[in-house]
């Protein structure tokens, strides 16, 4: 073999790997934006639903479900249930005591677990 064949075919084996990394990098990019956007949204909705439940909890006559109509999400097509002593509206967990007064709020699915 020539040293210029043997050139070319180093050249594009580098080329090659080149781009390879390169792809790589973008579709790494590209799935960590789309976690990052979901994380983004997460937070966004969990925010509006606080500060609306603020709003509901700053009387101190609110109900139970003055309180979980303040934290519901607009088109939300999963309704408020309850799991482990909290009612989960979205991404917020509501506590109530026995006579129905808000104890405490935690946030995301697993927040009843801490």
């Amino acid at each position: 073999m020539s040293k210029s064949r043997i050139t070319i075919v180093l050249l594009t084996f580098a080329f090659l790997a080149s781009n390879a990394w390169w792809a790589y990098r973008v579709l790494d990019a590209g799935v960590t934006q789309t976690y990052m956007r979901a994380e983004y949204d997460t937070k966004s909705e969990l925010l509006h639903q606080t500060l609306s439940v603020l709003q509901a909890v700053a009387r101190p006559s609110a109900s139970r479900n003055e309180v979980i109509t303040a934290a519901r999400i607009p088109n939300d097509p999963v309704g408020p249930f309850e799991k482990e002593g909290f009612v989960w509206v979205g991404q917020l967990g509501l506590q109530f005591n026995e006579q129905g007064r808000f104890v405490k709020a935690v946030a995301g699915p697993s927040g009843a677990e801490r």
